[in-house]
């Protein structure tokens, strides 16, 4: 049985409750519509507040904490999943990161670096997002195998360099070759050289998100550079 009151329950952010709904039902609790019911015949809960419950275990469901049992005939047969089990342990970093890249990737990122990142390899999502960069640069540039990393960032995008847009201000212009450059540098490089921890999967999450970024960047300049 929870132990918050109603006014408490309707305040938490939905995820936050999914947590508390999630780590109260673990050790008994095997079937939603009874769990719902129990709450509801203790009297100690309010309508809207079992409403906020029946919201949590919605949530659960959708971000993969809860099931439906596949050993159970009953529709409201439930159990708590193996990121279920992580969540109750560690909390929500690692569902709420997942979350940024649920929606939004640019297709190449989406196809290549998110998988590895569902599967808990980190550094090696990070690693391949930024791959993906670099890749589609040395091709829009034209440039060469010989051109790689933060040399083929500065070459492609230097003051005379072949994706660079003349028309743009000279600080623009500067401010996406260090955009590029950078980010090869802080999130690429060093991986290539030494083993990355990310302790914190939001870090990792949003490196890739960074990657998408300059991806929906080349997709800007491959367009101009075509016409």
């Amino acid at each position: 049985m929870l132990s918050l009151t109603s006014d408490q329950l309707v305040a938490l952010p939905v995820d936050d409750l999914a947590l508390r709904v999630v780590t109260d039902f673990a050790p008994h609790g095997w079937n939603e519509h009874n769990y719902l019911n129990e709450h509801k015949q203790s009297g100690d809960f309010t309508d809207p507040a079992m409403s906020a419950i029946a919201e949590a275990l919605s949530w659960a469901r959708a971000h993969g904490l809860i099931a439906r049992s596949a050993t159970q005939s009953s529709a409201d047969a439930i159990f708590v999943t193996r990121l279920g089990h992580q969540a109750i342990q560690a909390g929500l970093t690692r569902v709420r990161a997942e979350a940024r890249l649920s929606a939004g990737l640019h297709p190449a990122i989406e196809r290549r670096a998110r998988p590895q990142f569902l599967l808990g390899e980190l550094e090696q999502a990070v690693f391949v997002a930024m791959k993906v960069v670099e890749i589609r640069v040395r091709a829009l540039a034209g440039l060469p195998d010989s051109d790689f990393g933060i040399d083929l960032m500065n070459h492609a995008f230097g003051p005379s360099g072949p994706l660079t847009d003349q028309t743009a201000l000279k600080g623009e212009q500067e401010g996406t070759r260090a955009l590029f450059a950078g980010a090869y540098a802080v999130l690429r490089n060093p991986s290539g050289h030494r083993d990355i921890d990310y302790g914190d999967p939001a870090e990792a999450a949003e490196s890739v998100a960074t990657a998408s970024l300059l991806m929906r960047v080349l997709d800007r300049i491959e367009s101009r550079i075509s016409t």
